[in-house]
């Protein structure tokens, strides 16, 4: 463990010990995992989980180590990385407020990404202890736990499902209107706080070929960029982009 990793975890224990979360004021509450279960299980994730705020560039946890604790994040941006054969990486996942993620040690299972902050973030860490006796307890709470893993892979799956065989420009309009929908029908300015190098990684595009389809897109205004954040000018532009011929 490098000496920054090390700073992280000492950080971080700081943080678990200092912040006990607030479930019952949750801004995010109503779209979290626990907007879906009974008064008195949500008092006693208040009880146990703690609140973290982590700086960009912070690694939650790595891909193969021991998941002991699953995520709730609260604001921010988190991406979820997997490591592929040659020492490549890719970017399988972006998370924002309200995505719950982590939890893949309640199935016997260690990590299968590494989650590493885009932003700056504010999450709650909820301990496997807690998670397993609340499933054990509430029915609804398995139930809500259950349904957020199928929608997560949902998403994932739909989301390679549009990216298919398709050429780089459907691709990355198919991206830009997921990641519209992702952040709801009144968002305006969307962060994105990638890379060109990072969004190549993400749908499986040389970095040369996203930044010249930016580009064009930039002068023809389809979008519009300025401090890592976008904003779609021209949806039907983009629809009409993904719904061309794949061929």
């Amino acid at each position: 463990m490098s000496v920054v990793e090390s700073r992280q975890l000492s950080d971080l224990t700081e943080w678990i010990i200092m912040q006990p979360c607030d479930c019952e004021n949750c801004a995010i509450r109503s779209v979290a995992l626990f907007g879906e279960i009974h008064q008195q299980t949500v008092q006693r994730v208040h009880d146990q989980a703690r609140q973290l705020e982590e700086p960009e560039g912070t690694i939650l946890y790595r891909e193969g180590h021991a998941a002991n604790a699953a995520f709730t994040l609260r604001e921010g941006i988190v991406k979820l990385v997997r490591n592929q054969p040659g020492g490549r990486s890719q970017i399988v996942r972006l998370l924002v407020g309200g995505d719950f993620f982590g939890a893949e040690g309640l199935f016997g299972d260690t990590h299968h990404h590494t989650a590493i902050t885009l932003t700056p973030v504010t999450l709650c860490r909820l301990p496997n202890t807690l998670l397993e006796q609340l499933r054990t307890d509430d029915p609804a709470f398995s139930d809500a736990l259950l349904g957020r893993w199928r929608r997560a892979l949902d998403e994932v799956e739909s989301l390679a499902l549009e990216l298919g065989n398709r050429k780089a420009e459907e691709r990355l309009a198919s991206f830009l209107l997921h990641w519209q929908r992702k952040h709801g029908p009144q968002a305006q300015w969307l962060p994105l706080p990638l890379s060109r190098g990072e969004l190549g990684e993400l749908l499986g595009l040389r970095v040369e070929t996203v930044s010249r389809v930016m580009a064009r897109w930039k002068r023809e205004r389809l979008f519009e960029e300025r401090n890592r954040l976008i904003r779609l000018l021209d949806a039907e532009g983009l629809q009409h982009v993904v719904d061309s011929d794949p061929g």
